[in-house]
């Protein structure tokens, strides 16, 4: 018996080993891709910013009430843009945004929902538990694609536009820092003056109104110019802060997998080693046992 639980525990530890070599390596991946898709992030914001800015500047010379996409409606009509993973192995990732999903369609039972999957694990776990998908993105790999944000931005644009829906929320995990995300909603459709920033730069004292921008054909024109550039790079920044938070969470997450490894591998080890001396313990006293009777 002794034998066979030191080649139990043998094994035990080559497994582990071998474990501990995937999440390392998973973990350097991870973080390769964070780097990556960290520097997308980070090179987004200033462009979703200024351009920002710059509706917001127009904006004060046009009449938002009368363009359909600030057009808020009373009815009951919603999609949920999801933002998930294509893969697992990253914590709590996906079921942190999964749960959150649950928890805001649960709290409106009598609105028609509709949803958008970008991501494989939110497909698959809407799908099972028929929710009405209207579209869905599963080829991302953990990155920002500008053809697909423009692309899902447009058919939300049209479907409100042509009073399919009253109102477009996006639920994505938000990049805080390395180690932390928070599972964030916020309203794409209808616009609003907030969305803008308008009251922001009220309350600023006006500074914005300073800049003096020379435009053509016309601020109206320049401004519905401008909007769909707009919402697609909000849809794309959003993929670009969900990617970002994909890949911190899979590397926080292989690396408590990888010193779990170790701690496992120690401790196996020093039962394997004490079994081993046992096993030549009861050994050495089967023999010298032996040889006292054959003495005696």
């Amino acid at each position: 018996m002794a034998g066979e639980s030191l080649k139990d525990l043998r094994r035990r530890v080559r497994s582990i080993k071998n474990i501990r070599q995937i999440t390392r390596a998973m973990e350097m991946v991870a973080a390769a891709k964070l780097r990556r898709a960290q520097g997308v992030l980070m090179a987004g914001r200033p462009y979703a910013a200024k351009l920002l800015e710059l509706l917001a500047h127009l904006a004060e010379g046009s009449r938002l009430g009368e363009h359909p996409l600030f057009a808020a409606r009373e009815g009951n009509r919603k999609i949920l843009v999801v933002f998930t993973a294509d893969r697992g192995l990253a914590g709590a990732y996906n079921t942190n945004v999964i749960k959150r999903a649950e928890e805001l369609l649960r709290s409106e039972p009598g609105t028609d929902w509709q949803l958008v999957c970008i991501g494989r694990r939110g497909l698959d776990y809407f799908q099972r538990r028929n929710w009405p998908i209207i579209e869905s993105v599963t080829t991302l790999g953990g990155r920002a694609d500008f053809e697909e944000a423009r692309r899902i931005g447009e058919l939300l644009v049209r479907m409100y536009e042509s009073n399919q829906v009253d109102q477009v929320l996006l639920l994505y995990q938000r990049f805080i820092s390395t180690v932390v995300s928070r599972p964030t909603v916020v309203q794409y459709l209808p616009l609003t003056s907030e969305a803008l920033g308008l009251h922001a730069q009220g309350a600023a004292g006006g500074e914005a109104r300073q800049i003096d921008y020379i435009l053509e054909p016309s601020a109206g024109e320049v401004f519905d110019a401008l909007l769909p550039r707009f919402l697609t790079s909000r849809i794309y920044i959003t993929m670009a802060e969900a990617a970002t938070s994909e890949h911190s969470a899979r590397m926080v997450a292989m690396s408590n997998a990888t010193k779990n490894c170790d701690e496992m591998s120690d401790t196996l080890t020093l039962k394997m080693n004490n079994a081993r001396q046992a096993a030549i313990t009861k050994e050495l006293l089967e023999v010298v046992s032996g040889a006292n009777a054959i003495k005696g």
